[in-house]
């Protein structure tokens, strides 16, 4: 071997040694020595690794070793997770939302639409029909009060003189009234006892009723007779009675009679012929 080669040789053994030494003493534990020379370093016992593994929760599965688990201080709620009613499933968590108490609310019933139901009205006399739209004054016309008290006597005397606004037995009957049961066509005996050219509709002439006397004479007797033989004896059936107007005791007499001979549902239309006609109802020729 020539002497480079040699030198050479050499520049390598040592380079391998100082390598050697410096590999012994990084491997060496606390305290271990850096030189060539001496006792040869004390080999290192090796910690072992825990295998990484799926056994612990939160374990790694790349085969690097995990960094521990931080546990909450005491008395603090772990963060929010996935796993959690309301938690987040992405990557970045957010923090967890606390929910304020809400006061108790009464639960308030349904809506149903219900109609209302009506109500009942506390009953109202209907007033009767007004056929021909009888003017209020013809009303004050026959309703005038003139001072004369009721009897139940018949009049003897002047026939034309001013009535009783009254009569015992029986009820007076105004025009509105009486065209109204009229126009319904509601049953009735309606009797004229004026006896002159003209009188309402369907009414019977009696002039013969009026007559003055007393309830035990002999026109008292005919009367009876001919008033049951007219109603067919029904005593509850109404019978009007009229003459001209509120001056007129002829209807008064008569009604008088009717009441004496046992009808209980007798009218007296005290206005007359005379109201009727202001009224512009009709009339029709005596004895039709």
């Amino acid at each position: 071997m020539s002497g480079v080669s040699a030198m050479f040789m050499r520049s390598v053994f040592c380079v391998v040694a100082a390598l050697t030494a410096s590999a012994a003493g990084a491997q060496s534990g606390f305290g271990g020595s850096f030189d060539s020379g001496g006792q040869a370093p004390a080999p290192v016992q090796q910690q072992p690794v825990p295998a990484p593994g799926g056994g612990g929760f939160g374990g790694s599965f790349d085969g690097q070793p995990t960094a521990p688990v931080q546990l909450p201080p005491q008395g603090q709620a772990p963060a929010p997770g996935g796993d959690n009613f309301g938690g987040t499933f992405g990557t970045d968590e957010q923090p967890g939302v606390t929910q304020q108490p809400q006061p108790y609310q009464q639960p308030q019933p349904p809506v149903v639409n219900v109609q209302p139901q009506p109500q009942p009205q506390p009953y109202q006399q209907q007033p009767q029909p007004n056929t021909g739209g009888v003017d209020p004054q013809i009303f004050a016309f026959e309703s005038r009060d003139f001072g004369v008290q009721p009897t139940n006597l018949l009049r003897q005397g002047q026939m034309h003189a001013p009535t009783p606004t009254a009569i015992p037995g029986a009820n007076a009957v105004s025009t509105a009234a009486l065209a109204g049961a009229i126009a319904s066509g509601q049953q009735m005996v309606l009797i004229d006892v004026l006896g002159g050219q003209y009188s309402l509709p369907r009414a019977l002439m009696a002039p013969a009723l009026a007559s003055p006397g007393n309830f035990q004479d002999r026109t008292q007797q005919q009367a009876s007779q001919w008033l049951n033989q007219i109603t067919g004896g029904r005593r509850d059936l109404p019978i009007v009675i009229y003459c001209s107007d509120p001056h007129c005791w002829l209807s008064y007499n008569a009604t008088l009679r009717v009441v004496n001979a046992g009808f209980a549902n007798v009218y007296w239309y005290r206005g007359g012929i005379t109201a009727w006609q202001m009224a512009g109802l009709q009339v029709v020729p005596s004895g039709m």
